[in-house]
């Protein structure tokens, strides 16, 4: 009988190692996206108003306490930062309203409200004057104070919960969050007479180093020169007054939406904008001031900063609240929120 000759099936070595680090590679992997992977509950968005009507706050909250981050973007261009579970805010315009609330960064619910235009009040002095600051700091104490006549009660709301704040004229309060705050005060206890007015909170502020700590003080003078009285023209002069100059015509602004601005502003991240391109919209200031993160530089500096990214997809968040000139409708600042994506071990 003939030794059949039996030959065993052989692997390198190598060709194992390799199968192995493989495994290692994707086990990491599947690890890490489980670990970031968030699943999206069903939470729902709740408002509550004495009535929803413009210029009278709204509270927001939301059910969905296990979550960490809430945007609010309100569907007026305006949007809110928060680490809680609520938010406050009044609409200065009659209409349909879709509030959106992402949390987490990852899922979205929306609520869609219909704001009516508040009647007028038929006595003007019910309305509260008071003294509010347009930006404050986070951890910075900000002063509100009312200078209403004839108050004897004051129910103060700052805007980061729905609870009253403060109960005196003059009341101080720390943001614990930045974004666009909506403060409101109630007087005498009556709901009609009721202010509103919005503060946009500024992240805290970079210290200085050591080195830009003491600024040197300017040695001229503390006091203001005035020139001496002009002596009156000649004769002639006053019989033949000189015409009157006008003023050439202020430039005007040209309007762009949010969601328009956002887009360009990508463009210049992909590099095929510039500055330039956004000219109409400052009244060719391009040194405009921007916030960025809490941070203020030039509008220039903030788009050299976005071509620098080179890719629109390692931007996470954009947000962007334009600041406009009554007077001419030129942007005069910008309050950006800027978040970039991270990927495997912090790599874009």
């Amino acid at each position: 009988m003939e030794n059949k000759k039996i030959q065993l099936a052989y692997l390198d070595e190598k060709v194992i190692l390799t199968m192995i680090i493989v495994a290692l590679l994707g086990l990491i992997i599947t690890g890490f996206k489980y670990k970031n992977y968030e699943h999206c509950f069903d939470f729902h968005i709740k408002a509550k108003a004495n009535f929803y009507r413009t210029d009278e706050p709204i509270h927001f909250e939301t059910d969905a306490l296990y979550a960490k981050e809430f945007q609010w973007d309100f569907g007026d261009n305006e949007n809110s930062e928060t680490n809680i579970s609520s938010v406050v805010h009044a609409f200065n315009s009659p209409g349909e309203y879709t509030v959106a609330l992402t949390i987490n960064g990852t899922c979205t619910e929306y609520k869609t409200i219909y704001i009516t235009r508040a009647p007028k009040l038929e006595n003007p002095l019910l309305l509260p004057r008071f003294i509010c600051p347009q930006q404050a700091e986070v951890g910075k104490a900000v002063t509100f104070q009312d200078t209403t006549p004839g108050a004897h009660s004051w129910e103060w709301r700052f805007g980061e919960t729905a609870v009253i704040d403060a109960t005196a004229s003059t009341a101080s309060y720390v943001y614990k969050t930045p974004g666009l705050k909506t403060i409101s005060l109630v007087l005498n206890n009556d709901p009609k007479q009721l202010g509103v007015c919005k503060v946009y909170v500024n992240d805290k502020a970079v210290a200085p180093s050591r080195s830009n700590a003491h600024t040197p003080r300017s040695s001229g003078p503390s006091f203001v020169i005035v020139p001496a009285r002009p002596q009156a023209p000649p004769l002639e002069e006053q019989n033949h007054p000189q015409p009157a100059v006008t003023e050439p015509p202020k430039p005007q602004g040209v309007n762009i939406s949010k969601q328009e601005l956002e887009t360009k502003l990508r463009g210049v991240v992909n590099n095929y904008l510039t500055p330039e391109n956004f000219s109409q919209y400052f009244c060719n200031n391009l040194n405009v001031p921007v916030s960025l993160n809490g941070t203020e530089i030039t509008f220039t500096q903030f788009c050299t900063k976005l071509s620098s990214i080179k890719n629109d997809k390692k931007i996470k968040q954009l947000n962007v609240q334009q600041i406009k000139s009554s007077e001419t409708n030129c942007l005069i600042g910008l309050n950006v929120s800027l978040k970039m994506k991270q990927g495997f071990l912090g790599i874009f």
